[in-house]
């Protein structure tokens, strides 16, 4: 079972899941992109993971426009470079199941020639370089189709125009320079480039494309990073980094608010969301004392040390109050917030119905001595006038403007004082605001929402009331959204079975079709499995006599022999053609 977690990019489920026999439940929270998931089928190709490279293509192929070329995720807008890394990474997966992907390689290449610009260039450096590395592989594959006019000559002619277009234009920054130098094979330029950090892994694996094996031993962040630096190496550090960032045969970033997932991981039994999350809050800086309020909390979550402002005038009273809370959680003396709060109230209320609230909640919670009788009152009676007020324009209740999470908060407060009359109201709008899929929306009638949901459940829990069939509803919705049910391929002799799944087959490295629900496996390579068959959560590829590969024809050297031939006739061409020139000015 693996231990990685993931999210699928076209199915937002909002209805109750039934759970699978033999599932795996893992969390939901990651959706794929086309340079993780490419980038790591190019390395996993050069270690032999075979299996890993079909899964990571078959993802490409569920991500792909319906022109045959790509975004930096589904639905996003499609470019070149990620066209271009789709092509290279499907190159791959042919030499393994060959037939699969030749259809769509051949109209991806014809789409990125459709798109060039006349001057040879695409949308700018590195589209056209890494279209013009794509394009140049294809070429020279053996996976061209042959049958259509004029193709070859296409594809020729689309190169040539990239490569003198890159030959004249400059490059802005590091990593152009990098794939600029990769695209025109000038492996001595690249050699001399210094480079830190990222940039090392790609310059290794630019070289490496090229033929240079060279060491790295440093430790890399982003999944293409890692992706490089074992296409490079072949290192078995950076193959077991790479797979443990592997979601069900992608590779991707998260899909849900960090934020968001930090909050979910207080709810009982969501607590392995931390870990997942965490690791982004680094990438979170505030930037000003609003965003240090907001976000303490989350740092304190993530073992992390929060920088807490110290001029309270700007802040809103709840946010002083915050900031009162956390200091008490870091063991820290919070006496001048609460003074400063006790200071600003009027006659026990803080601006506002949320802000009054939330003030009581934390200072009752921090044991501070003081006459909550006015704040009560004041409360109750804005209750009131909520729910009995309407808005003049709509004719609804006052209250249906009113965030839910003001409501869920007011439980919290009435359950702690033991007012059972508001108490009831403010769980009465929560359980009339609460969607039959379980989940709460920001407002009344608005779309559900997964921060307001969390919140809503949140504050349930903290008052105590996690046995009401609201809460309980609640929390089946989260993990619907949150967890995904996967079951595993029964086997049985060579039949393998498994209930609204495709398999697809490849015996002696040809991809020989495929079957719904069940597959006969036997003599095979191998088989992949794709479920369900529509709108995919996972796909896994299975070995069975081993997956094989066919040797490109030409191979990648050729193919840098061939770059390097290209790149002396266009230089040459421009030399005769300022010549040329010349003589006919004389």
């Amino acid at each position: 079972m693996r231990k990685v977690l993931a999210a699928v990019f076209f199915v937002v489920i909002i209805v109750s899941s039934v759970p699978l026999a033999n599932a795996k439940i893992e969390p939901y929270v990651y959706k794929p992109t086309v340079p993780d998931t490419a980038f790591s089928v190019l390395a996993l190709y050069e270690t032999g993971d075979y299996a890993k490279v079909l899964e990571g293509c078959e993802w490409l192929m569920m991500l792909r426009t319906p022109f045959d070329s790509w975004g930096f995720a589904y639905g996003e807008d499609y470019e070149a470079k990620y066209t271009a890394m789709a092509i290279l990474a499907l190159l791959r997966g042919e030499r393994i199941a060959s037939g699969r992907y030749n259809t769509t390689i051949n109209s991806a290449a014809y789409w990125l020639i459709y798109k060039q610009n006349p001057d040879g260039s695409w949308q700018d450096y590195t589209d056209t370089a890494l279209a013009l590395i794509a394009l140049r592989e294809f070429l020279n594959s053996g996976y061209l189709n042959e049958k259509l006019p004029g193709f070859r000559k296409q594809v020729q002619g689309a190169i040539d125009r990239a490569q003198g277009w890159l030959m004249a234009a400059q490059p802005k920054n590091d990593v152009e320079r990098v794939l600029g130098y990769m695209a025109l094979g000038k492996k001595e330029d690249l050699k001399r480039m210094e480079v830190d950090g990222e940039l090392a892994a790609y310059r290794a694996f630019a070289l490496a494309y090229m033929g240079e094996r060279i060491e790295l031993t440093e430790d890399f962040q982003s999944t293409v990073a890692i992706a490089m630096a074992l296409y490079a190496t072949g290192s078995e550090k950076y193959r077991e980094e790479l797979l443990k960032k592997e979601h069900f045969g992608f590779w991707g970033v998260l899909h849900y608010r960090v934020l968001d997932l930090l909050s979910a991981s207080k709810i009982s039994g969501f607590e392995d969301l931390k870990p997942i999350a965490c690791p982004y809050i680094d990438k979170i800086t505030p930037n000003d004392d609003w965003e240090k309020v907001i976000f303490a909390d989350y740092y304190i979550a993530c073992s992390k040390k929060p920088e807490l402002p110290t001029n309270y005038s700007a802040l809103l009273p709840w946010q002083i109050a915050e900031v009162a809370r956390v200091k008490a959680l870091l063991s820290e003396d919070y006496e001048d917030a609460v003074s400063y709060l006790l200071k600003i109230s009027k006659d026990g209320i803080w601006k506002d119905f949320y802000n009054t609230e939330y003030v009581v909640w934390v200072l009752k919670n921090l044991g501070v001595n003081y006459d909550y009788a006015r704040s009560l009152e004041y409360l109750q009676e804005n209750l009131t006038w909520m729910l009995e007020t309407k808005d003049s324009k709509t004719g609804n209740p006052i209250y249906y403007n009113t965030p839910t999470y003001y409501f869920a908060y007011a439980a919290i407060v009435f359950k702690e004082f033991g007012l059972e009359r508001p108490l009831n109201e403010s769980l009465s709008i929560l359980a009339e605001r609460q969607y039959p899929n379980g989940g709460w929306p920001y407002t009344q009638g608005s779309v559900v929402g997964l921060t307001s949901t969390i919140r809503v459940l949140w504050a349930l829990q903290e008052a105590g009331l996690t046995d009401t069939p609201m809460y309980e509803k609640g929390v089946k919705f989260l993990r619907t959204i949150l967890y995904v049910d996967i079951p595993e391929p029964e086997e049985s002799g060579n039949e393998v079975k498994l209930a609204n799944a495709t398999f697809l087959l490849v015996r002696n490295g040809l991809y020989i079709g495929n079957s719904t629900n069940s597959a006969d496996v036997s003599s095979l390579d191998g088989y992949v499995v794709i479920y369900p068959s529509q709108s995919p959560l996972m796909i896994n590829a299975y070995e069975v006599d081993g997956f094989i590969a066919s040797e490109p024809a030409p191979s990648e050297r050729m193919t840098y022999v061939y770059m390097i031939a290209g790149a002396v006739l266009i230089t040459l061409a421009i030399v005769v053609s300022r010549s040329w020139k010349k003589r006919n000015k004389r």
